[in-house]
C-alpha cells in the first residue's frame, strides 16, 4: 500500500514538473526574463519563415496559372488567386514580424551588438 502511494506520488510530481514546462513557451521565457535580444531574433526567424512559406504559396498560384485545367469544381484562376491571398497575408505577417523584431532590438540594453 505504501509503495503504491509512492509510485503515484511520484508520478504526479512528474506529471506536475512537465505540464510546468510545457505551459510557459520559449517566447514567455523571454518575455519574462525581458531577453529582447531572443525576442528579437525569434521574430527575424518567424519573418524569413514566413517570406518563404509566400514564396511556395506564389510558386502555387502560378502552377495554376499555367494548369488552366479544371480541377474539381474551382476554376484554376480561383485557386491561383486564393494562393496569392494567402501569400500576401504571410508576406503582411513577416512584414509584422519584422516590425516586432525592429521594437525589441530598440529595447536592447545598450552594449549588445547583433
Amino acid at each position: 500500500m505504501l509503495r503504491v502511494r509512492l509510485v503515484s506520488m511520484v508520478f504526479v510530481v512528474g506529471l506536475v514538473l512537465v505540464l510546468q514546462g510545457c505551459a510557459e513557451t520559449s517566447t514567455q521565457r523571454m518575455i519574462n526574463a525581458n531577453d529582447h535580444n531572443g525576442l528579437a531574433n525569434y521574430y527575424t526567424q518567424q519573418a524569413q519563415e514566413m517570406r518563404e512559406k509566400a514564396k511556395q504559396w506564389e510558386s502555387w498560384a502560378e502552377f495554376y496559372d499555367k494548369h488552366s485545367d479544371p480541377h474539381g469544381k474551382t476554376e484554376p484562376k480561383q485557386h491561383a488567386a486564393h494562393c496569392r491571398a494567402i501569400a500576401q497575408n504571410n508576406l503582411k505577417a513577416a512584414d509584422e514580424a519584422d516590425a516586432l523584431a525592429q521594437e525589441h532590438r530598440a529595447m536592447r540594453p545598450h552594449g549588445i551588438i547583433q
